[in-house]
């Protein structure tokens, strides 16, 4: 069982937000504008993304929904966002054609909209995807997946990278930009920009090496199987993320509560049908969070839960350290933890020290994280003659699901890779919190 300070906190249900079916991105501060809701910098003209019915190669009629896609542009002095709205048209080769119907840019929170002609968003279907092309300023931007869902790659749920191009003449001038992008929720909210981090950043069917003979009793014995790749967010949710995620789905999670409004700390509030952080929480790690409400948050960014596999690979950087910045033991310049006597968790990413090696911060300390995986004290005895040891057990009698990385309430103990803890899907706490991952498939 799961406790913080000693105190279980169960959630009771809290019903489901309404409001207006869309959200205009405009300022930080969190205000409206007519009773629009603000997002971020970029008043950009969010709506909520319609559908059409279109006729496949088959014969067969098709309910394909409105793409409405946001990147960010980084390169050579060039600081934006961009929104471009998509209409499927067509059907062809089980790839579905899209029109654009919008296209804006966004620089220091002023927004322009393109004219005609200056966007445009290409086929999707299983394994493939046309770049959305964006010209603006002489340049045009090309945004694509690096690296598709193919195999057992890792495929990031949305474009990650863009080529740039001269515009007019299409005479090449960078190649492979990282970047980030984002969808729009049923409700017209923008889905948080959020990093992930490839693990391990080559190569899939890696051995890992899991578990600690000298840890607690559930974590032997060492076993080792091979482990494919993940992208894992860089940090953990924070109030920011989970305010647009509950503004667009509500705080109805499979029937129960996402999380626990009236938790002590709790750093979210509902306004005019809208969820939005209190003042100075934007960057703390949303808390009182169930299983199930991050369950939903993951699924709603395309993304989910992690495996406790992909966690502990990355909090350990293959098994090679105890702790996610090695071996040196816990100190407050590192991590959060309970020996530096925090009332509640800290700004995610605030103790680069305790950065993994890869860069993914907070792996210890600061919130612990629910996991996708049901929790078995001795699964590790059985997982490689189940074949489970990547995914965890499918399901268990208790139901209890895992729960990694320690908190600013929990001891040093905690907050090595190896340790597990559990807790009910229904569980929430004040140290408790989420991360998601990208998988194969990740939609």
């Amino acid at each position: 069982m799961y406790k913080v300070l000693g105190v279980m906190v169960i959630l009771a249900l809290v019903p489901a937000c309404s409001g207006s079916s869309q959200a205009t991105d405009g300022g930080d501060d969190g205000g409206t504008d007519g009773g629009v809701i603000h997002w971020g910098e970029c008043p950009f003209d969010y709506t909520a993304p319609g559908s059409v019915e279109l006729e496949d190669e088959m014969g067969m009629e098709r309910t394909v929904s409105d793409m409405h896609l946001r990147c960010r542009v980084d390169f050579d002095q060039v600081q934006a966002e961009v929104l471009v709205k998509a209409v499927g048209v067509e059907i062809k080769s089980q790839a579905v054609i899209y029109e654009v119907s919008l296209a804006q840019v966004c620089r220091e929170g002023s927004v322009e909209t393109l004219p005609v002609g200056q966007a445009d968003f290409g086929k999707i279907g299983r394994h493939s995807w046309k770049s959305m092309d964006v010209a603006f300023d002489g340049r045009m931007y090309s945004f694509y997946m690096g690296e598709m869902c193919v195999g057992a790659r890792p495929c990031s749920p949305w474009p990650d990278t863009f080529d740039v191009h001269t515009h007019p003449g299409m005479e090449l001038v960078a190649e492979g930009v990282s970047t980030l992008c984002a969808g729009v929720g049923e409700r017209g909210i923008p889905a948080p920009l959020v990093a992930q981090v490839r693990l391990p950043p080559e190569g899939d069917g890696i051995p890992f090496t899991m578990g600690n003979a000298d840890g607690d009793p559930d974590e032997a014995p060492v076993h080792t199987f091979d482990i494919y790749s993940n992208r894992l967010d860089v940090r953990e949710a924070t109030n920011d993320d989970f305010a647009r995620f509950l503004s667009d789905h509500g705080n109805d999670c499979d029937g129960h509560p996402c999380v626990d409004t009236s938790g002590e700390g709790f750093g979210l509030e509902e306004r005019d049908g809208f969820w939005k952080p209190q003042e100075g929480a934007e960057q703390l790690p949303v808390v009182h969070v169930s299983w199930y409400g991050a369950n939903e948050y993951c699924s709603w960014r395309r993304l989910i839960l992690p495996y406790e596999s992909n966690w502990e690979m990355a909090a350990s950087a293959m098994g090679e350290r105890s702790y996610p910045w090695g071996e040196a033991a816990p100190d407050c310049d590192l991590v959060l933890y309970d020996a530096c006597a925090a009332n509640g968790p800290e700004q995610v990413c605030a103790r680069a020290a305790g950065d993994s090696r890869e860069g993914i911060c907070n792996l210890a300390g600061n919130v612990s994280e629910w996991i996708g995986d049901y929790y078995l004290a001795d699964h590790y005895a059985t997982c490689e003659e189940n074949q489970t040891c990547q995914r965890g057990p499918w399901v268990t009698e208790s139901g209890e699901h895992v729960i990694r990385g320690g908190s600013f309430a929990l001891p040093a103990h905690n907050l090595r890779a190896t340790d597990r803890n559990f807790a009910a899907p229904e569980t929430t706490a004040a140290d408790l919190g989420v991360r998601c991952m990208a998988s194969n498939p990740s939609f």
